[in-house]
């Protein structure tokens, strides 16, 4: 079950990314996450969420570092990461960055992650 938390983290850590390009983090972009999660992660929403937090709140990490760090829990885990997840995280990702203004490096960090995932 550890696996599945750190990959549900792992989500957070790219919505995080998601939400931060472009103009950067405001309120509305972490309200819509939060909402987000609740509605597509159930139960398991809080440990995306709490990932998502601590990043905002203490670390700020570069985007390219928190990608990184996200695909990296995603090797880790690949065993774990079933195709649903893999489903799931992109639809996650795709309805925070329609919430967020749009830009193109969101469309970019989607894109790059889809290819990434279908790699794992």
């Amino acid at each position: 079950m550890f696996e599945k938390r750190e990959i549900y983290r792992a989500i957070g850590e790219l919505a995080y990314a998601i939400a931060k390009a472009g103009d950067g983090l405001r309120l509305e972009e972490k309200k819509a996450f939060m909402e987000i999660a609740e509605e597509e992660l159930k139960f398991e929403a809080w440990a995306a969420e709490s990932r998502f937090e601590i990043l905002d709140e203490k670390v700020h990490p570069s985007l390219e570092h928190a990608y990184n760090e996200a695909l990296h829990e995603f090797k880790l885990y690949k065993e774990h990461l079933t195709p649903e997840l893999k489903e799931k995280t992109i639809k996650v990702l795709k309805k925070v960055a329609e919430a967020c203004k749009k830009s193109e490096i969101k469309d970019f960090i989607i894109d790059r992650l889809e290819h990434d995932l279908k790699a794992l």
